[in-house]
């Protein structure tokens, strides 16, 4: 008889856990998308109009070490990393996308899914979005209940479950 209620709670608790850890991971992916958007804009203001990922005379600049360095150090008011420069840090660190664990921001190339990178930074619209690829989280939609026009934002596809 103990067994058998054990068995049922151990039922009941074992896929609600599950789910809190997907919707952990779903939290932290859009907090990390919130901080990293946010660092962008900040950059983008204070340089003119120049986002971390174009260079001085406006021309893309994919490299991710370049970006990263903007983001992270301090810089010019052309974006040039300085030691004593008066612009940024704008991040301590490049925050790690909780799905697929990188760090790593891909600028411009194959679309955002691709798994290769932990971010996929769009130098058109200047937005950020995960890279996470399909594979995870339903298809690398998101399905949580959040501000949607927020997420849309940040550069997330949003597929909302009117549960």
């Amino acid at each position: 008889m103990v067994i058998a209620i054990i068995g049922i709670i151990a039922g009941v608790a074992v896929p609600r856990m599950s789910r809190a850890a997907e919707s952990s991971r779903e939290n932290a992916l859009v907090s990390n998308l919130s901080l990293i958007q946010s660092a962008i804009d900040r950059y983008t203001a204070e340089h003119g109009g120049l986002s971390p990922g174009h260079d001085s005379k406006g021309s893309v600049d994919t490299s991710e070490g370049v970006f990263e360095d903007r983001l992270m150090q301090r810089t010019d008011d052309r974006g040039d990393t300085q030691k004593d420069g008066l612009l940024g840090p704008y991040l301590r660190s490049m925050p790690k996308n909780p799905i697929n664990g990188l760090r790593s921001v891909r600028i411009d190339g194959a679309a955002p899914g691709a798994n290769t990178h932990g971010w996929h930074y769009d130098a058109t619209s200047q937005t950020i979005q995960s890279d996470h690829g399909s594979g995870a989280l339903g298809g690398g939609k998101l399905d949580i209940d959040l501000d949607v026009g927020a997420l849309g934002e940040l550069g997330m596809e949003v597929a909302v479950d009117p549960k």
